[in-house]
């Protein structure tokens, strides 16, 4: 046996290490293994020999998931070259920049000496979607992108005897399809864009298999009790093959350990968990299930966003408004270099607006203040012709574009997820003594089953969740004006 004849063989037939050897020629030094690198090619070489078809891998970000499933594509590729592959992510950019690099590889000097067979078509100019000349290739694109005139995996004979022998016919290397974190972190609070992933994996990627037995494979940190790996294994927990792999764990004795010490130590996984729980528990624990959902503000963390804030006067100051006449409150924040300040809370027992305006306007002479707030403050009230929002706006002289309030509010469900996504992943602080009233809400209003603050009666101040309100509105406002802290 020849040295490339070995070489071949061990790429073929060992997943871990064609990731190794892919990854020196490529990059001119070692991959670092890790027990995870170990666990993920052991389950891929599964997928290979045909013994699964629909993998689950939850590992935590960052750690080479990615650099695996190209190289369990370019030894598909090396096995068979008319094996098709769909390949997603999130990002359309990253499923894109996956498929380049693949195709880099395989016209590569080494690969093409290794395995001559394997030609990319002359024709095939583009990233998106290319073949080799045995009628293989890649088609790659976003995961809520249009999958369309392409298909993964290839036709197989069905065998001459009875029909009931089908999923025993031919066991060749066909392809696969491949889903790379297929939701945004960030989008991972909203119910509309987790639900348009999931029903676009039905509607569409389900279907792109040219055969039964093409593997579908979702790589990816948990994010949500309902994100796409929440999704199936509700619907069909029998069908999927889950390999979980936590970040940190814990042995029959106590004794905790990394699991890929290389990228994170023990102590540095408990610096990301005391900075951010929720993100700890989902993306690097895999364990949604683990976050305390009783509080409506659960990622809140008062060592995290609370402390000394000063006011800036040259910055403009956002009035965030609810307009409740018992009591009317107002909560003020800027945004200054990504971070999101709440300077102040104001608070009157049956007031009107205009009070609340004299308080403002007492407390800051000489603002710019933006305006936002509840949708009902557009309506006209009782005590006056006038809407709220009218009153505040001839009060300090603003001008329209200083208004800026939505046109509906944020819905309640669907804003919880997005709030306490905010607070894990943006620099938020709240002044520990001006914001009193906001931190009270923040660590007592719980939420109902259908995320919605519980304000069962307005004399429990627990449950008037007014300061709250104020939070939702400025955040869903305002967010994108914030650095997230990755």
């Amino acid at each position: 046996m020849t040295k490339n004849q070995a070489i071949r063989h061990c790429i073929t037939t060992d997943t871990l290490f064609a990731t190794r050897y892919f990854f020196y020629a490529e990059n001119a030094r070692r991959f670092n293994v890790g027990e995870h690198h170990k666990r993920i090619a052991a389950a891929l070489d599964r997928v290979f020999s045909g013994q699964c078809t629909r993998l689950i891998i939850n590992c935590p970000p960052r750690y080479s998931k990615t650099e695996m499933l190209k190289a369990f594509v370019k030894k598909g590729l090396a096995i068979n070259p008319a094996t098709k592959y769909i390949m997603l992510s999130y990002s359309a950019n990253l499923a894109l920049d996956n498929s380049e690099r693949i195709k880099d590889a395989v016209a590569s000097d080494w690969y093409r000496d290794l395995f001559p067979w394997v030609q990319i078509k002359p024709d095939s100019r583009s990233k998106q979607k290319w073949y080799t000349t045995a009628g293989g290739g890649i088609y790659a694109t976003s995961s809520d992108g249009q999958v369309t005139g392409f298909g993964a995996g290839i036709v197989k004979e069905e065998p001459a005897g009875d029909f009931e022998d089908i999923d025993t016919a031919n066991n060749a290397w066909g392809g696969a399809i491949i889903i790379d974190d297929p939701l945004k972190p960030l989008d991972a609070s909203s119910p509309v864009r987790r639900q348009k992933v999931n029903d676009q994996f039905e509607n569409t990627i389900r279907s792109r298999v040219n055969d039964r037995s093409t593997p579908i494979i979702i790589i990816m940190q948990r994010l949500h009790k309902q994100d796409l790996c929440g999704y199936l294994l509700d619907l069909e927990p029998d069908e999927w093959e889950v390999l979980s792999l936590p970040a940190l764990s814990v042995d029959s004795e106590g004794h905790e350990a990394a699991l890929y010490p290389f990228k994170h130590t023990v102590e540095e996984l408990h610096k990301i968990q005391a900075a951010n729980r929720f993100t700890f528990e989902t993306q690097y624990q895999q364990n949604p299930q683990a976050i305390n959902e009783k509080l409506w503000l659960f990622a809140f963390d008062r060592r995290k966003h609370t402390g000394h804030v000063e006011y800036d006067p040259t910055a403009p100051l956002v009035m965030s408004w609810d307009f409740n006449r018992n009591p009317m409150t107002c909560t003020l924040f800027q945004h200054i270099n990504g971070q999101a300040r709440g300077i102040d809370c104001i608070r009157i027992e049956n007031a009107t607006t205009r009070m609340v305006c004299q308080e403002i306007d007492r407390k800051y002479p000489g603002a710019f203040f933006l305006v936002t707030g509840d949708v009902a403050g557009k309506n006209a009230t009782t005590l006056s012709l006038l809407n709220n929002y009218d009153v505040v706006k001839a009060y300090f002289n603003l001008s329209r574009s200083q208004m800026q309030y939505s046109g509906s509010n944020p819905r309640l469900a669907d804003s919880r997820y997005f709030i306490n996504s905010l607070f894990e992943q943006y620099d938020i602080i709240f002044d520990s003594e001006r914001c009193k009233p906001a931190i009270f809400d923040f660590e007592n209003v719980m939420a109902d089953d259908e995320n919605k603050p519980i304000k069962t009666t307005r004399d429990n101040v627990a449950q008037q969740a007014d300061f709250l309100d104020n939070v939702r509105y400025y955040f869903h406002r305002f967010y994108k004006e914030l650095t997230p802290n990755y």
